[in-house]
């Protein structure tokens, strides 16, 4: 029987989720020793866990076990941000923050190439990698969108955005980059070309934009979020939630949730806009990316605590809490939950 969370995780109170295969059970857990806290998000891969550390050290890890499976390193001892992407011909990319971009192979973790910015290495990038169109897509601070060949690292183009800047990882979907601007200018791009094909904005900063079925979502520092249909570009509908919208849309059998600053996660039908619930942690803005899948909302606070919450309902199913909190985004594949906790990588099912 596996042992709850007790120790340097531990469980605050369990209701019975097991309907939707979440039981709060510690499966394993991997220590990565003092001073190599995890910074950036894990990615499955097959059987692979993907992710980095502080230091540039970027691991391949058993999802089932947490057996070490290899360790490589990027070109700089600059801290690896973001979520990593995997490229059509089954490689894997991570940015560092000086704005390096490694590819691997993820079979034994040998470099493929390296992308060592030119310019000035102060500018930052500050989210990870996007994969598609046989191409890498990143954002500096700069305010640059980079595309990058995904067998060799050039360049194929680069497009100028605001001059406040990009923060937050671009989405590519059917030949569109979808970018999201600090200034609240939404933007899409076309991808072969890096034109701006269309867009719009909001009030405040905008996240990571999310597609699916053909709709675009996004949403600001403004408390908006909107849906546009890609195909004419479309407005379909935006609402305001009233607080900050700090985390990209997490988009799951027509219900998308999202979270605030001041610490609410919040479900939304896709369809029309509705608020279906809302949440109120009272713990912390929720900063990192929340998990919709298999009928559970999975989302952390700055004040370190871990909430599951039904997606149907925003019924708190689970609530755990950690030293260090949840350092960086997490990943939910076959009804298990892996997330960061300083330098330590949790499997809870």
């Amino acid at each position: 029987m596996k042992k709850k969370i007790f120790l340097a995780l531990f469980l605050i109170s369990a209701l019975s989720i097991q309907a939707f295969g979440f039981n709060g059970d510690v499966k394993w857990q991997r220590d990565f020793g003092a001073g190599n806290s995890i910074t950036s998000g894990i990615i499955v891969s097959g059987n692979n866990l993907l992710f980095g550390d502080v230091n540039g050290n970027f691991y391949a890890v058993n999802k089932n076990s947490g057996s070490r499976i290899w360790t490589a390193s990027g070109n700089s001892g600059y801290g690896v941000e973001g979520y990593p992407a995997v490229t059509s011909n089954g490689n894997v990319v991570f940015t560092q923050s000086d704005g390096t971009i490694t590819c691997l192979k993820i079979s034994d973790g040998s470099i493929v190439w390296n992308f060592i910015p030119n310019e000035n290495r102060s500018e930052t990038v500050n989210d990870g990698a996007v994969a598609g169109a046989g191409l890498i897509f990143m954002v500096k601070s700069d305010a640059k969108l980079y595309a990058l060949n995904e067998n060799d690292g050039s360049i194929a183009w680069t497009y100028k955005a605001s001059s406040q800047g990009l923060r937050t990882a671009p989405k590519y979907s059917d030949g569109i980059v979808f970018l999201g601007e600090y200034d609240g200018i939404f933007s899409m791009i076309d991808a072969k070309t890096g034109t701006r094909i269309n867009g719009g904005g909001a009030g405040g900063a905008v996240n990571t934009p999310e597609v699916a079925n053909g709709v675009v979502y996004f949403s600001a520092w403004d408390g908006s979020i909107n849906a546009v249909q890609i195909k004419s570009v479309i407005p379909l509908w935006d609402i305001n939630i009233g607080d900050t919208v700090t985390t990209p849309p997490s988009i799951n059998n027509g219900i998308i949730a999202v979270g605030t600053g001041r610490g609410t996660i919040a479900g939304i039908n896709a369809k029309d806009g509705s608020i279906l619930w809302k949440y109120e942690t009272e713990n912390g803005e929720i900063s990192k990316n929340i998990l919709n899948s298999g009928g559970a909302v999975m989302a952390g606070s700055d004040s370190g605590e871990i909430y599951v919450l039904n997606a149907k309902s925003g019924r708190l199913q689970t609530k755990v809490a950690s030293k260090a909190g949840m350092s960086t985004d997490g990943a939910f594949s076959d009804g298990v939950f892996y997330f960061a906790s300083d330098n330590k990588v949790y499997a809870i099912d």
